[in-house]
């Protein structure tokens, strides 16, 4: 036990009751997008216990990046953006429960994406994640949605570039070459891993999609999410 409180201390695990061994166990499972259920018969430990460490590991995500806020795009790079909507789902009692909106980019050069929730599609909102998330002088490429036509107006230096595609004529813009098929495909993938999870509680959907990120930027595979989860851990660590 000695040797255990040695390896945790000045550690994100310092104040942890659980062993070493049971730590190590929660993140290897969590890496492995291992669910909850099957998290318990590998550990032996409850299932509250187990959700509960779950949900600091997101709150590391969410941390992480809020600490780190990136910027896409360029001079020179295409950036693909666009907006979609979660599916109505029905709660117990069949009502409806609140739609939320993504929004979303990808940097074609680079690959890198990123998305999250906003209150609405209205051209202040949006204008407002383009200006803080999509470096100056980007090539933007979206849908003929109306809140896109201010892009080129937006205050920065230098202005981008605004193509848009409309999607009732072509996917593909057959002379600008533009099109939104990777942001589309990006923002699919973060609905599939929300669905997922289609019990949470709709106020943790947000912590799910920064987990989602957080693997997309930082942790493709297995290893790459255990070794960084742990390296963002030591940058903040108010351990449960």
């Amino acid at each position: 036990m000695t040797h255990e409180v040695f390896l945790c201390k000045g550690t994100f695990f310092e104040h942890s009751q659980l062993t070493y061994k049971n730590i190590v166990e929660l993140i290897f499972a969590w890496s492995f997008k291992e669910s909850a259920v099957h998290t318990v018969h590998l550990t032996g430990l409850s299932e509250n216990t187990v959700i509960q460490w779950f949900c600091y590991f997101r709150d590391v995500c969410s941390h992480h990046l809020v600490e780190n806020p990136a910027q896409i795009g360029g001079i020179g790079h295409y950036v693909e953006i666009d907006e979609s909507l979660m599916s109505k789902r029905k709660n117990n009692v069949g009502r409806v429960v609140q739609q939320r909106w993504m929004f979303g980019r990808v940097d074609r050069v680079s690959g890198r994406g990123f998305l999250e929730f906003v209150p609405d599609r209205t051209a202040a909102t949006l204008e407002n994640v383009i200006r803080r998330h999509i470096a100056p002088g980007s090539i933007i490429n979206s849908d003929g949605f109306a809140s896109y036509n201010n892009n080129v107006n937006i205050p920065v230096i230098p202005r981008h570039q605004h193509i848009v595609v409309i999607h009732e004529e072509n996917f593909v813009d057959p002379v600008t070459g533009a099109c939104t098929n990777r942001i589309e495909h990006y923002s699919k993938n973060a609905e599939r891993r929300l669905k997922a999870v289609s019990g949470t509680n709709e106020a943790m959907l947000s912590s799910h999609l920064d987990e989602f990120m957080c693997r997309e930027e930082y942790g493709k595979t297995p290893l790459d999410a255990f070794n960084n989860i742990i390296d963002h851990m030591q940058q903040w660590y108010p351990a449960p």
